[in-house]
């Protein structure tokens, strides 16, 4: 069995890897977010290049810029590429929009499941308010590890009857911007109470100045609201085997 490695690329994005098996999460990798006032404007560069990824999947949790990259998106699902999107119903029809070809979607909808060669994926609720209403995080079972991606999703204390938590995660991955319905450090510690996963890795903060969040405040937060339970700050295009 192959090592799994993960690599954050920044803001929500990350890849996963299993051998020759490649996934990535909400990659934004482009500047397409910033506006004419220049707000939304990336704080650093893109530790790659779009067409430099060789993904087998795509995996975008809902169709916000920032995690369905309309400046990358047609760049990671060319006719050069092998890359197939998976996602939820609206996040379908924007990609359309931007020039992705359907046959080359998924739909992944909160409640279903998926089986692949080499890993199988589950959707869960995400909270994200009417901001995306079909938002989804998912939970990856890959070379014997479970990966929870929570996607975009506020704090609710029914949160492990909302999302049907049933499975021992090896790593979650959680938001930390506290900003556009997101989770704070704070929060993102209480998740960790909660879920109890082996390890948790905060994301999703500083990729632009209308994001906050405070990775230090998380691991000091998570040492006193989860006790006993591991996190880590991955540095951008750092990669970890798990």
């Amino acid at each position: 069995m192959s090592n799994v490695t993960l690599k954050w690329l920044g803001g929500a994005g990350f890849i996963i890897e299993n051998g020759e098996l490649c996934i990535g999460i909400d990659l934004y990798l482009s500047n397409a977010c910033m506006n004419e006032d220049g707000a939304f404007k990336r704080l650093m560069p893109p530790p790659i290049l779009p067409g430099d990824l060789d993904m087998d999947y795509l995996i975008a949790t809902h169709e916000h810029g920032d995690h369905l990259d309309p400046g990358s998106i047609c760049d990671f699902i060319s006719m050069d590429t092998k890359t197939r999107l998976i996602c939820p119903t609206v996040t379908k029809r924007d990609a359309i929009s931007f020039g992705v070809d359907s046959e080359r979607i998924t739909l992944l909808n909160r409640g279903e499941a998926l089986d692949f060669d080499g890993f199988s994926i589950r959707a869960v609720p995400s909270d994200h308010g009417d901001a995306s209403p079909d938002a989804i995080g998912v939970f990856i079972n890959i070379g014997g590890k479970t990966i929870y991606f929570m996607g975009d999703t506020c704090f609710r204390t029914d949160f492990i009857e909302y999302i049907g938590w049933k499975e021992e995660i090896d790593v979650m991955l959680v938001a930390i911007n506290g900003k556009f319905g997101n989770p704070d450090s704070r929060d993102a510690a209480h998740f960790m109470q909660m879920l109890k996963p082996k390890l948790t890795i905060p994301c999703h903060f500083w990729l632009f100045a209308e994001h906050g969040g405070n990775p230090g405040d998380f691991i000091e937060y998570s040492k006193s609201i989860a006790p006993g339970l591991d996190s880590m700050l991955l540095c951008i295009d750092e990669k970890i085997e798990l």
